[in-house]
């Protein structure tokens, strides 16, 4: 493996803790996505919802746009390799 793969596992790896870390204290993860507009990002919950938000200046808030389906949720953890 050459050192940019290194670093993007070591990437991945991180945020994946970084998830399941904030999951557990019971916050939510914000997913960034270039599939989406921008200022919008998905946001994931602990009960496993996650929603489609739009970040207000500054990052403090949201505003939701619409909640997910189960199943739309898990082609996204799917999709960002979350699961």
């Amino acid at each position: 493996m050459n050192s940019i793969e290194e670093i993007k596992q070591i990437g991945a790896t991180a945020v994946r803790k970084l998830r399941l870390k904030k999951l557990s204290a019971g916050q939510p993860f914000m997913i960034n996505s270039r599939s989406l507009p921008q200022n919008q990002s998905y946001l994931e919950f602990p009960d496993s919802t996650i929603k489609i938000v739009t970040v207000a200046p500054g990052g403090r808030s949201f505003s939701e746009i619409r909640k997910l389906s189960a199943q739309e949720a898990t082609e996204i953890r799917m999709a960002y390799k979350l699961i």
